[in-house]
């Protein structure tokens, strides 16, 4: 294979890497059941959420938050605002994380997801 060759490939094969990351899916816009706020991990948000189809978990009834995330505190108060109020959310996320301890790999709502809380 010749230079130009590999270089051609090589792009094309980081543009469809990219693309998997950006490509994501919302989930089920549903009340949440129950938030399991997770020893400085981050918390998961419990509810029929399912599997939005662009990021295929192995669990679907969850939304899963890393304490790392930059909006965690503003999202913690959305999704805590969820339960009690009784009010509805969608999320749209991006992959899916492999909890060890929860078993399974869960929705992942990254930097470049969405949250939309609602009645």
């Amino acid at each position: 294979m010749s230079k130009g060759h590999q270089i051609l490939l090589s792009a094309a094969l980081l543009s469809l890497s990219a693309t998997a990351y950006a490509a994501g899916g919302w989930t089920n816009n549903v009340a949440p059941t129950k938030i399991e706020i997770v020893r400085s991990q981050g918390f998961m948000i419990l509810g029929d959420y399912g599997d939005p189809g662009a990021t295929p978990c192995a669990t679907s009834s969850g939304i899963w938050v890393l304490i790392e995330h930059s909006q965690y505190k503003e999202l913690l108060s959305t999704a805590l605002t969820a339960v009690t109020g009784q009010l509805k959310l969608q999320a749209y996320v991006h992959s899916c994380t492999a909890i060890g301890w929860h078993g399974g790999d869960w929705n992942t709502l990254s930097n470049s997801g969405a949250i939309y809380i609602s009645r």
